[in-house]
């Protein structure tokens, strides 16, 4: 679905101040297969991060009810790229200070990613269940897409503009 030509991962680097990459991820919870693809944009002079899309696929055998795990996709999906974009619970000395929708940002509407399931349908294998097999794959994709950006590994997440800023080499 993602048309994916396998090639050598930031390989065209550029100078630009919005740049794009795709990456790949597959994942695994319990006996089902996840996979994505992700393509992004990031600024290198804002450090923001957007995810534009996900192809997203899941191989949890037979498959009773395809639309009911495409939707489990789109879940998947949306929740991985808001904690790797933005989710971050927060502590001082007396306990956590991640209290409300400011402090404990999510994606909104308007930010989350289209999303394209797949559904890999096995008819001569039992079904396995479909439960958080993408996730890890997403998040998976779009680390790996920010590398094929630019260049650098970030290892943290939320992968914040501060933190995007401070593996560029940048100051926020």
């Amino acid at each position: 679905a993602a048309k994916w030509q396998p090639r050598v991962m930031a390989a065209s680097l550029s100078d630009a101040e919005v740049v794009t990459g795709r990456g790949i991820g597959l994942g695994t919870h319990h006996v089902s297969y996840g996979a994505a693809v992700a393509d992004i944009e990031v600024n290198k002079r804002t450090g923001n991060i957007v995810v534009k899309r996900v192809y997203a696929a899941m191989d949890c055998g037979l498959t009773v009810n395809p639309a009911l795990v495409e939707n489990q996709i789109e879940g998947q999906v949306i929740q991985s790229v808001s904690r790797l974009l933005k989710e971050e619970v927060l502590f001082d000395k007396t306990g956590v200070t991640s209290l409300d929708w400011v402090s404990y940002p999510i994606l909104r509407f308007a930010e989350h990613p289209e999303v394209t399931p797949v559904v890999v349908q096995r008819l001569d294998e039992p079904s396995t269940g479909a439960g958080e097999e993408v996730m890890g794959a997403t998040v998976a994709a779009v680390a790996n897409a920010f590398f094929d950006a630019t260049g650098h590994r970030l290892r943290q997440y939320p992968m914040t503009p501060q933190r995007v800023m401070a593996v560029l080499g940048a100051r926020t």
